[in-house]
């Protein structure tokens, strides 16, 4: 009763058209259940080695589309009840053909084995939706089943195959749940563009735009792969080769991930299935800190005092000492010329030790430790799925209907979403030659706010890395607003770089985003003769999308700082296809089979958007366009126009449109054929025309060929070797290429208003002048193996891709050019490496079944060539030139890490000033590390005994560098733990200004420029803040750090309940209940000072800068499964 409880409260809350429709599939689902009182029927008997007829202890009996099943016992028997007629028992054992039974009364059965004469019969979706053997496949694809998707319970369906796939990388940067999830396989194939792999949904391709790019701050409103729903999927295949991605065009040079949705199987009656997660998601990764030392800047080399007035002790201050004594000859200098830039949450202050002190507003405050207020912005997570479905279908077809439904609360406050997802899936067998499939899904998805990020004036993050001390009681946040509502300016915030009104606008600066996705596709396929097949298919993509931004105003009266902002967009792709393909079986013979198939497809995206926004408000409280004060003039007394009332002009009040068209039309074919069932060969080719690229080169072709020969079943001999049952020897060579974005042929002008005057500039990117399309020449090779009777089973690829005619967007031009940048076409990159796969069966009886397996990989990306107009190119950067960037340098590996190094002497030693209290640094930004890791890693580990399973999951990067500017802040503010060993006397003994000796010393480790050692002992300041770096031409090298962990990516526990505890209920057929956690913890990590290893900025190519990241989070997520 709980459950039809939040189903009907769930539904109610809905608009008025949504209600319905929800309301209505909630009376079917109940109409459907009451109906579900078929006769049980219980079934028996024995499994036997057709070769020998001995009985097969440990054979998989499982019934079909369910989580029901069991082994035989050590005499080949079972017993398997609660079955409905027309129910479907698969019969499996490793190294033998599996047994389809099909279920009619209550009997025992004698059922018999025959040994596989086919190793390794995995079926993949390949190019184009078409299925084929692996076997034949001479090219790298992986497979991954529904249960991996829906069993690991992440948070979208990348995140799930993160660690189980080789060469595939995931990474969901800083941020919270629905944010960007980012997927390359086999590194950067662009030096400028995307790189993502091509996503295509039951053959409809779906655009993954990252929701946040920027790796110094911004907002992440989340990618598209978030809206597909676990418990649709059937299965997803990743084609890595560049033969597999080859005929899905331009679209898919950087890889293929094949995702099928579920349609049904063919049952008696209607089933149904209702699956629930609730998901808790916890912070606990918090960057540690010392709680010691509280407010408190470089202002003097004497210890920390408080000012006073009086007896009263005032709150420390932190900069603007222009006098600042420097030894005890008296010599001055400045805070800002010995230390830099530093942020407002120095910590170098007096010891906090309960002392009452007066605040920065004044009230008589506690001058106490803070151990907890880096929690402050954060509390537990909370999401909640419901999910029910129902499926049918006989020899006619079948379906299914899906309803889901996920409610989200994240970890910061202020910010959730919701999502309704509505699918279907359906196949209908018109005729014996004529079958039509359809798929369609419906996505209502609702977000309040998503929090800044990085470096930014609203981020609390920001605050607590850089703006808020240790000593930070959030004042500021208990008193965000007056007694009478309105916004309290905080007079005398101590706090620099970031809002002072930051919680008052967190809290009522709303943005919404409101998102309806609509996919749909229709197929036919029709068989005029048996050795022909015409398949005509039709995919639409559509989505609205608005974003709704209500700034609520800070007076009482209404109107200072009110802002409304409204942008509504449509994006519609279309794509079209027609296959044509034709095949014979046993051509010249028995041996050889012939199947050529040839197609041509039209992909289309149409996209469009109306921004606009309110101005200077005139009316109190009204969010709309028109609210907005028109600036008017006047003529002061000697005839000069003045402005009498500022305001908005009319003009820029004006909606702002946006339109992007684009389409590729294709004509492609590929052949294929086999000898004797152990040599297969695919040869393809592709034309494409684009038109985002110029006429004379919008025209390309690209072919491929793969090969795959198995040995074990060409060579008699090889039947001799018992251990070896399988091995395939494959390879591919193919070219595939990328087009552009549109509007970058022509050199337009930019208009504007000048001096009130109309006026024009040039652009600010030169296009090239023959624009063409990049291209990827790929070359694979690999083994596979299968041991004894496939328990193990081992593939290896070796891979090299060579990617020439890179367009590279954004190259610097002198600005006597006209130009800041220029557009070329002539970059070069390389890319190569290795995977391995491992998956065994250590152990396999009647009650236990234990599984394992490994894969890893490696990649080098390396900048060949830069087309010879710069030896450089900016990837990202935070601060422009004050600070580190990515910058891909020629002949250097792809993920460069460029900043302002030491100096070092032709010992490799660092120079340090005369003073001995700085370090010299090099005049521009130079390669200081390396984002690319040296691996990646996972390994999987699942065990069954009965009906209990246990799953496990532990990936890695190993490897890399990172810049840390979280590490480097908390060092220049003196929150680091690292920062507490000088202060608490551990340092060298060292005579302040006042003659006084503490061992608060340093001396900085190098050489002078003369090459005498330097043996000046310094504050400890010199130690932290100019030399560990942060914002400004300061050294950049502190904050490279390697970035290598390990973590338990994933645990599992589920319990089927034996179906005779169930069956009394003559509704529920099965339940399992499970408990799942995920982003458990890490084994092991190397960067510093608990940072988490995973907050990553941004979800484009630039992965390798963390500033400000949120803490790491773990959780928890208890299911049920139900089926009636």
């Amino acid at each position: 009763m709980c459950f039809f409880y939040f189903c009907y409260h769930t539904f109610l809350r809905q608009k008025p058209f949504y209600m319905k429709r929800y309301f209505f599939l909630f009376s079917l689902f109940l109409l459907v259940v009451s109906s579900l009182h078929a006769q049980q029927i219980n079934i028996s008997g024995v499994v036997l080695d057709q070769a020998d007829g001995l009985p097969m202890p440990g054979v998989s009996i499982q019934v079909k589309g369910t989580l029901l099943g069991t082994v035989t016992g050590l005499d080949g028997q079972f017993s398997i009840g609660s079955l409905k007629k027309d129910q479907v028992l698969l019969v499996s054992f490793l190294g033998y053909e599996t047994q389809e039974i099909v279920v009619n009364k209550t009997e025992f059965v004698t059922i018999k084995l025959k040994e596989s004469s086919k190793q390794l019969e995995e079926v993949v979706v390949t190019a184009l939706g078409i299925s084929r053997q692996k076997r034949e496949i001479g090219y790298s694809t992986e497979k991954i089943e529904a249960t991996v998707v829906t069993d690991s319970k992440a948070s979208n369906v990348l995140n799930a195959i993160s660690g189980r796939a080789a060469g595939v990388q995931i990474s969901q940067p800083d941020g919270v749940e629905g944010g960007s999830t980012r997927i390359t396989i086999r590194g950067n194939n662009n030096i400028g563009t995307d790189n993502q792999p091509l996503i295509v949904v039951d053959n409809i391709p779906l655009e993954n735009t990252p929701g946040l790019t920027n790796i110094g701050r911004g907002v992440d409103w989340g990618s598209a792969i978030n809206d597909l729903n676990a418990y649709d999927i059937e299965s997803m295949t990743l084609m890595k080769g560049g033969a597999a991605s080859a005929l899905y065009g331009s679209r898919g040079a950087n890889g293929v991930l094949f995702i099928t949705t579920k349609r049904g199987k063919k049952q008696k009656g209607i089933g149904v299935t209702y699956n629930t997660d609730i998901k808790i998601t916890t912070p606990y990764l918090f960057r540690d800190v010392q709680n010691k030392y509280g407010h408190g800047g470089p202002i003097s080399f004497t210890p920390p005092t408080f000012p006073r007035a009086g007896d009263t002790l005032l709150y420390p201050g932190i900069y603007g000492n222009g006098n600042l004594i420097i030894n005890q000859q008296g010599e001055t200098s400045s805070t800002s010329a010995e230390f830099g830039y530093y942020g407002s949450a120095v910590s170098w202050g007096p010891q906090m030790e309960g002392q009452m002190i007066k605040w920065w507003d004044g009230e008589m405050r506690s001058w106490s430790p803070q151990p907890d207020n880096l929690k402050i912005p954060f509390h537990d997570g909370y999401t909640t799925t419901h999910n029910i479905s129902a499926t049918g279908g006989g020899e006619k077809g079948t379906m299914r209907v899906s309803f889901t439904r996920q409610d989200n609360k994240a970890i910061v406050d202020n910010s959730n979403f919701d999502r309704t997802t509505v699918n279907l899936g359906a196949n209908l067998k018109i005729s014996d030659k004529l079958v039509t499939d359809v798929t369609m899904s419906f996505i209502q998805f609702n977000r309040l706010n998503s929090p800044m990020l990085g470096e930014d004036w609203s981020s609390f993050n920001k605050g607590l890395l850089y703006s808020w001390p240790r000593s930070y009681q959030a004042i500021d946040k208990t008193n965000l607003a007056n007694p009478d509502g309105s916004r309290n300016p905080q007079e005398g915030f101590p706090f620099f770089y970031v809002s002072p009104t930051l919680w008052w606008d967190y809290y009522n600066n709303n943005t919404r985003q409101n998102r309806d996705k609509y996919t749909g596709a229709l197929s036919l396929s029709y068989d005029p003769f048996s050795w022909l097949n015409i398949l005509g298919r039709i995919g639409r993509d559509y989505t609205i999308e608005q974003f709704e931004t209500r700034n609520k105003p800070t007076d009482p009266l209404g109107l200072q700082n009110g802002y409304y902002s409204n942008g509504l967009s449509r994006n519609k792709g279309d794509n079209y296809d027609l296959i044509i393909t034709a095949g014979r079986e046993g051509l010249f013979g028995e041996d050889f089979d012939l199947k050529l198939t040839t197609g041509a497809s039209r992909w289309s995206q149409d996209y469009y958007s109306l921004n606009g926004h309110s101005g200077t408000w005139y009316y109190p409280n009204m969010y709309t366009f028109f609210n907005f004060t028109e600036t008017t003039y006047t003529a002061d007394p000697n005839g000069n126009t003045i402005v009498e009332q500022p305001g908005n002009s009319a003009s820029s009040m004006i909606p702002k449109e946006s339109i992007l068209r684009k389409r590729n039309n294709s004509v492609y074919a590929f052949l294929n054929f086999s000898l004797k069932n152990y040599l297969f060969a695919e040869l393809t080719g592709r034309n494409d025309w684009s038109s985002s690229l110029p006429k004379g080169s919008n025209s390309y072709f690209y072919p491929s060929v793969s090969l795959s020969f198995i040995p074990t079943e060409a060579f008699g001999f090889m039947t001799h070797i018992p251990w070896m049952n399988f091995m395939k020897i494959r390879g591919g060579v193919a070219q595939t290429a990328t087009d552009t974005d549109p509007y970058l042929l022509s050199f337009y002008y930019n208009t504007s208003l000048f001096g009130g005057q109309q006026s024009s500039a040039f652009p600010e990117v030169i296009p090239p002048i023959k624009l063409r399309p990049q291209r990827v020449n790929a070359y694979e090779a690999g083994i596979n193996f299968g041991f004894f009777e496939n328990r193990i089973d081992l593939d290896f690829t070796w891979y090299y891709l060579y990617s020439f005619d890179q367009i590279i967007p954004n190259l610097p031009l002198p600005i006597s050019s006209g130009a800041s940048n220029i557009m070329t076409n002539e970059g070069i990159l390389s890319n190569k490496g290795f995977e391995l796969i491992i998956n065994t069966v250590p152990y396999q009886g009647k009650h236990l079944l234990i599984k394992s397996g490994f894969n890893i990989a490696r990649n080098r990306n390396k900048v060949v060539s830069l087309g010879g107009d710069a030896d450089t190119y900016l990837l990202a950067d935070i601060w422009g030139l004050n600070g580190p960037a990515m910058v891909l340098q020629e002949g250097d590996e792809y993920g460069t890490i460029s900043g302002y190094d030491y100096i070092y002497d032709e010992n490799g030693n660092r120079v340090v000033n005369d003073a001995g209290t700085k370090y010299l640094i090099t005049d521009s930004r130079v390669p200081i590390g390396n984002a690319s890791p040296d691996f990646i890693a996972g390994w999987t580990t699942s065990v069954s005994y009965k009906n209990l399973r246990f799953g496990m999951l532990i990936d890695t990067k190993w490897g890399g560098d990172i810049y840390s500017g979280s590490y480097v802040i908390g060092l220049q503010t003196g929150q680091s733990p690292e920062t507490l060993t000088e202060r608490d006397g551990g340092g060298l003994p060292y005579t302040d200004p006042d003659g006084n000796t503490r061992n608060v010393g340093i001396i900085l480790e190098g050489v002078h420029q003369d090459g005498t050692p330097n043996t000046t002992i310094v504050h400890y300041y010199y130690k932290y803040l100019p030399n560990a770096g942060g914002w400004g031409k300061f050294l950049s090298t502190p904050g490279i750090v390697e970035n290598t962990w390990i973590k338990m990516r994933e645990m599992s526990l589920a319990y089927t309940i034996p179906a005779q505890w169930i069956q009394k209920t003559k509704l529920i057929q099965n339940l399992t209940l499970s408990v799942t956690g995920r982003d458990l913890f890490y084994l092991y990590k190397t960067l510093p000072d608990n940072i988490n290893p995973e907050g990553i900025m941004g979800s484009g190519n630039a992965q390798g800068f963390e500033w400000a990241a949120n803490p790491g989070t773990r959780s928890f997520i208890f299911s049920l499964n139900a089926g009636f």
